[in-house]
């Protein structure tokens, strides 16, 4: 056997390798990254879009899980955040609850043109010290402010992993990562929400 037929073999097996190697790199870089909002079911009738609501009231989170430790003020102050960035003005979280507490807040009654009503459902750590992983299922609901029983702009329905083993190390307790997972809760489901339309009607 001549010492290029010896040679030729190994040099082929070596190319096929490589070239497995660099397809394998390419379908990951041609992977398209997770749009944000796309584990968020909604529900939307055309009202909101109509309404096109610019103040808002975001009514204190409902704990439905009966779990005292959900960080009930982090995810409102998470999603007031989150409004803005959907180009709404929600009012001060401090005026609504001064209403709130002294009995008397009804729904447009602070001049709100809708109020955002969230309800967690599940909110599971198991996962969070040996995977920072948080399980979370949430409803939000846009209401408008003048028809509250029926008048639902927009829902939305999270039943969600979020994983947070990658950002874990930045915080040093485990309420500093609860406060950045409420964060993304709200990022998450605000995503589909429709932003509010800024046109020269509004």
């Amino acid at each position: 056997m001549s010492p290029n037929s010896r040679f030729f073999p190994r040099f082929s097996r070596r190319t096929s390798w490589i070239a497995l190697a660099c397809a394998a790199t390419l379908a990951a870089c041609n992977e398209l990254p997770r749009r944000r909002g796309e584990s968020v079911q909604t529900v939307s009738s055309g009202k909101l879009e109509k309404r096109n609501p610019i103040d808002l009231v975001v009514a204190p989170v409902e704990n439905a899980t009966g779990d005292k430790s959900v960080p009930l003020a982090s995810l409102r102050e998470a999603f007031q955040k989150g409004l803005v960035r959907r180009r709404y003005t929600p009012l001060a979280l401090e005026y609504v609850d001064r209403k709130v507490v002294d009995a008397a807040y009804t729904p447009g009654s602070l001049k709100e043109e809708a109020v955002l009503q969230v309800t967690i459902e599940a909110w599971d750590k198991t996962l969070l010290d040996t995977r920072g992983a948080l399980l979370v299922k949430a409803h939000a609901r846009l209401i408008d402010a003048e028809n509250p029983t029926n008048g639902q702009l927009w829902g939305g329905f999270i039943d969600h992993r979020f994983d947070l083993e990658a950002e874990r190390e930045q915080f040093s307790t485990e309420a500093a990562l609860l406060d950045y997972a409420c964060g993304r809760i709200a990022e998450e489901v605000l995503a589909a929400l429709p932003a509010r339309n800024t046109g020269p009607d509004r």
